[in-house]
């Protein structure tokens, strides 16, 4: 599953913006997609504060407060392709910075021609780079489609239910595997604490020795058997 984001003011051309990008969506890709659209400020806020995982996002840089915002998300979401919506009341070393860092632009009014070869173009780019940072990445395949999950910002991996989930602040996917299996496959930093958990320890923050819990950085609690304890407690002291 791929997921865009769309920030940008006036509905009709979100919608004209909208009408590409599934098409071309469909051409160069065999995955489901799932859309964001949101026309002010404070409304995209509310899901950025979430950490969801982004692949596609659009950006109208003209609204007040969007850079601001786009600098915050972009340091969570350095692997999302990201297309700025401008014009020229914006000066374009507002966003061509490596901080942002682009990769296409889109100029208002949105549509035409020229909206049609800005996505296209960027479609090119993610087909190009499809494998790019593949290693950095977490491949949940699913009925509902494929996702690419950042390894940083995975919690942990539970079993339940005859299923493996992956679970990030934000989000939670199920997948056909199990814990053993994949404790031979997960990078560094992956430890098992419990027959039913692998937690990620870089994105851990406390060992709770009285209530048996390992406290992650976004506060979630991830719990931990006492036959694990001697290798947690190892690991926070030199890890």
């Amino acid at each position: 599953m791929i997921t865009c984001l769309t920030l940008l003011k006036n509905r009709e051309e979100y919608e004209r913006l909208l009408a590409a990008v599934r098409k071309y969506a469909a051409a160069y890709t065999d995955e489901m997609w799932t859309y964001f659209f949101f026309q002010s400020i404070s409304q995209a806020r509310q899901l950025l504060d979430t950490e969801p995982v982004l692949d596609l996002i659009s950006w109208d840089v003209t609204m007040k407060g969007a850079l601001g915002l786009l600098e915050k998300m972009r340091r969570r979401n350095r692997e999302a392709y990201l297309m700025i919506i401008a014009d020229t009341s914006v000066s374009p070393m507002a966003y061509l910075r490596p901080g942002i860092a682009p990769g296409a632009l889109l100029l208002k009014p949105v549509g035409g021609d020229d909206m049609e070869t800005v996505i296209r173009d960027l479609f090119e780019l993610m087909a190009n780079r499809a494998d790019y940072n593949k290693e950095d990445t977490f491949l949940v395949e699913t009925r509902e489609g494929k996702q690419h999950i950042p390894i940083r910002q995975i919690d942990c991996f539970e079993a339940k239910e005859k299923k493996v989930f992956v679970r990030t602040k934000s989000c939670e996917y199920g997948f056909y595997d199990t814990l053993d299996a994949l404790e031979r496959h997960l990078p560094p930093g992956f430890v098992r604490c419990h027959r039913s958990y692998i937690v990620n320890m870089k994105r851990a923050r406390m060992l709770r020795l009285d209530e048996n819990v390992i406290e992650m950085t976004d506060g979630a609690q991830i719990p931990f058997s006492r036959s694990y304890k001697k290798v947690l407690k190892e690991y926070f002291k030199h890890g």
